[in-house]
């Protein structure tokens, strides 16, 4: 069965809010409140992002702290969080102390950075930016190790420990899923990312891919599980991607182009100071309308996606969030 996340604003409120009263009001109504719709229109998950310095937003984990305080039952989801920028003792306390207090309600989405703001801010942060693979690969194995509630002695490139404890485990250990946006059908993943798939990776969350790319990836994916003696279907095949409906392609393609360029500021096209293209665009999701969404997604669904996490690069998110449900019934 395909499930359907939705991306939290926590950026596009800080971006968009012209004064820090506004911002508080935002941060109630267009993150708790549209968890609370996202639930009530049968999305089977929230999700938000991570920065600290990079590109500004609410801390991640302390906003699902607050979604699930607001909430029921709705999954809870980091798409994607750096652990690399914290020190992964403090990352597996406060994971652990969110999935008891949400009950067993978080997954862990995962990821590095790859733009130049986020090696300033890794810079900023004490974090080797060319090594950063190999720090979150060791900081996944040190958190792994802590959720199980037991000490834990580590002698790392980066981590060192001495019999540390968190005390506790989580109430359900939260599923790691490993962002990456680099695969190629020749040579398969990067190195630290194939390592990181094989050891930690309970999901897989891909960004900007095409069908074809995803289905050769989820295959290799596959293999380097069986490699690894684990199971070929232990990895969860997600898919983080755009979406915004309106009445012409042509509409919601130039309504994601603002959100990138209010969003991304001068870093938009992946480090220049030039607008995406109409065709760059394309490739993060899929614009236009219902009928249009609901065929490019059902690309995605053939080639073995069963959760996505949906971001809409639109000005109004409610009207977004409603709209689509339909699409999701569809699928």
């Amino acid at each position: 069965m395909t499930t359907f996340g939705y991306l939290l604003p926590t950026r596009g409120i800080v971006f968009s809010s012209t004064s820090n009263a506004e911002l508080t009001a935002r941060a109630s109504a267009d993150v708790v409140g549209l968890a609370r719709q996202a639930e009530a229109l049968g999305y089977g998950a929230v999700w938000v992002g991570d920065s600290v310095l990079a590109k500004p937003r609410l801390e991640p984990l302390v906003t699902l702290a607050a979604v699930a305080a607001a909430t029921d039952a709705i999954e809870l989801g980091t798409a994607v969080y750096l652990p690399a920028l914290r020190h992964p003792v403090h990352v597996a306390h406060v994971t652990a102390t969110l999935d008891q207090l949400s009950g067993g309600r978080l997954s862990l989405g995962v990821g590095v950075g790859v733009r130049p703001p986020e090696r300033e801010e890794m810079e900023q942060l004490g974090v080797d930016y060319e090594r950063r693979g190999a720090t979150l690969n060791e900081a996944l194995a040190v958190v792994s190790n802590l959720w199980e509630g037991e000490p834990v002695d580590h002698d790392g490139e980066r981590y060192e420990l001495d019999g540390a404890s968190i005390g506790f485990e989580p109430a359900r250990t939260p599923g790691i899923y490993v962002a990456s946006a680099a695969f190629s059908p020749s040579e398969g993943f990067p190195p630290t990312v194939r390592r990181r798939l094989a050891a930690h990776g309970d999901g897989w969350l891909p960004i900007a891919m095409a069908p074809e790319e995803y289905a050769a990836g989820l295959e290799r994916i596959r293999e380097l599980l069986a490699e690894a003696g684990r199971p070929r279907n232990a990895v969860d095949p997600a898919y983080y991607v755009d979406v915004v409906l309106a009445d012409s392609e042509a509409a919601a393609v130039e309504e994601a182009r603002e959100f990138y360029r209010a969003y991304y500021g001068q870093q938009v096209a992946y480090g220049s100071k030039r607008s995406l293209s109409d065709d760059e665009i394309r490739r993060r999701g899929a614009f236009g309308p219902v009928d249009e969404v609901e065929r490019r997604l059902a690309e995605y669904v053939e080639a073995g996606v069963e959760r996505f996490v949906l971001r809409f690069p639109a000005a109004d998110q409610r009207e977004q969030l409603r709209a689509f449900a339909s699409v999701a019934d569809a699928l």
